[in-house]
């Protein structure tokens, strides 16, 4: 395995990328949705000036997220169903053919992939130009259960290739022990690198005024509490609408604010209807500054099946409003109880942690709006009642906001990966 390493370092070294140590390929599908393409954004603007960094996308019409570096398409057209399986052979295709070409012509010191599709190509290509380092952004083995046929082929693609690049990263410490324990990754090739926050320039974005539309969501004398994230079944957003009935009845001046959209909409619109909240529940739809709308909320709720990262409930941290989270495959106890045993799962009632309140998670069935609430679902009502309730926990939380958005600062997640390259 020694001399494997040698001679790929010897080969780097006498490529085409010899003398140009600092210049980074960057590969995921888009820039403009997706906490993958934020983070990936975001670790650009995070890099010293001295590295270069080259994005390579599907297309260049959705670039939002701010970032720094060059943009090279695929040139292929956008489509509303990403999943669709003769658009991602065609991705498949033509990112193999380019992303080859790239690394023996680049100069590259990596190229970071992140997302299953990515990071398939990332490894079929090769290190023979440059360090392969591919980024798991889920607790795979939850998607499995949750994504049906295109999950099974997503976890046996991981399975097969991840353990072929010089590098596997994981988003939490829970993920990537799941990747050595259940995809035989080798440990020593894995390693955890948080995300990382601009603290300072989403801080500015939080300040900018609401538009019309954007102040009709909020009423005078009323709580609001918020989420973020697709409408689909890893985000159990019904779990939370349910939860919120009773919040509601117990608490009548209360809203709930859910930005994002996908293919749940139409149910949950029925189970807002069903349980007569239409005027107090509120379907946003995609905001392109979340930040603004964050920070006019009272508290963030993370209703989550699972997730890796969850990058919309650090980003509440940094933006200093409190939060109630499920305690879901992976990342959430990290945020919120760093401290604490990665592998304790709370049961029972809620868990006031050092950051945040986390809750039991919610066991993703489907419920009618006439049906009572689950056991998860009272707590996480409970919790949540709790903060807006006792006026002292929720400004203690409020402090503690800004003491963990230091930690996950850009800068401290842009120096792993500065001594991951460089290894």
């Amino acid at each position: 395995m020694e001399s494997r390493r040698r001679a790929k370092k010897s080969a780097r070294e006498n490529g085409d990328n010899t003398g140009q140590r600092k210049k980074l390929l960057f590969v995921i599908s888009t820039l403009g949705t997706g906490g993958a393409q934020r983070a990936f954004a975001n670790m650009s603007l995070g890099f010293p000036d001295d590295w270069e960094c080259d994005f390579l996308l599907n297309d260049d019409c959705d670039v939002t997220y701010p970032h720094r570096g060059r943009i090279i398409s695929l040139g292929l057209k956008p489509q509303k169903d990403k999943t669709n399986l003769w658009y991602q052979l065609i991705v498949l295709w033509t990112r193999l053919r380019k992303l080859k070409d790239l690394k023996r012509r680049g100069g590259y010191s990596a190229c970071i992939s992140a997302l299953t599709s990515a990071n398939v190509v990332n490894v079929l290509t090769g290190s023979r130009y440059c360090k392969t380092i591919v980024s798991i952004r889920v607790h795979m083995s939850k998607i499995i259960a949750a994504e049906g046929y295109k999950g099974k082929i997503e976890y046996w693609l991981t399975r097969a290739l991840a353990g072929r690049a010089d590098a596997v990263v994981s988003v939490a410490e829970s993920a990537r022990l799941d990747l050595v324990r259940n995809f035989h990754i080798r440990a020593d090739k894995t390693v955890t690198i948080y995300n990382g926050y601009l603290l300072e320039q989403m801080r500015a974005l939080a300040e900018e005024p609401l538009l019309s539309q954007e102040k009709a969501w909020f009423r005078e004398g009323c709580r609001h509490l918020v989420t973020v994230g697709r409408l689909d079944i890893q985000k159990g957003q019904w779990h939370l609408i349910r939860a919120f009935a009773k919040v509601h009845r117990l608490c009548p001046a209360t809203r709930l604010l859910i930005l994002g959209t996908g293919k749940l909409e139409g149910k949950l619109r029925e189970l807002i209807a069903g349980l007569q909240l239409e005027d107090a529940v509120v379907l946003c739809g995609f905001a392109a500054n979340p930040y603004k709308i964050l920070k006019r909320c009272d508290l963030f709720i993370l209703p989550s099946l699972f997730e890796g990262f969850p990058n919309t409930l650090a980003e509440s941290l940094c933006i200093g409003v409190p939060v109630v989270s499920a305690d879901c495959d992976s990342g959430a106890r990290e945020i919120l109880a760093p401290g604490t045993d990665i592998e304790r799962k709370v049961l029972g009632d809620f868990e006031q942690a050092q950051y945040g309140i986390l809750c039991p998670v919610c066991d993703g069935s489907s419920k009618s709006a006439q049906e009572e609430l689950t056991a998860e679902e009272d707590v996480l009502a409970e919790a949540i009642l709790f903060l807006l309730r006792d006026k002292d926990a929720w400004k203690y939380y409020q402090k503690q906001c800004d003491i963990r958005a230091r930690q996950l600062s850009i800068g401290q997640s842009v120096r792993k990966w500065m001594e991951l390259i460089d290894e």
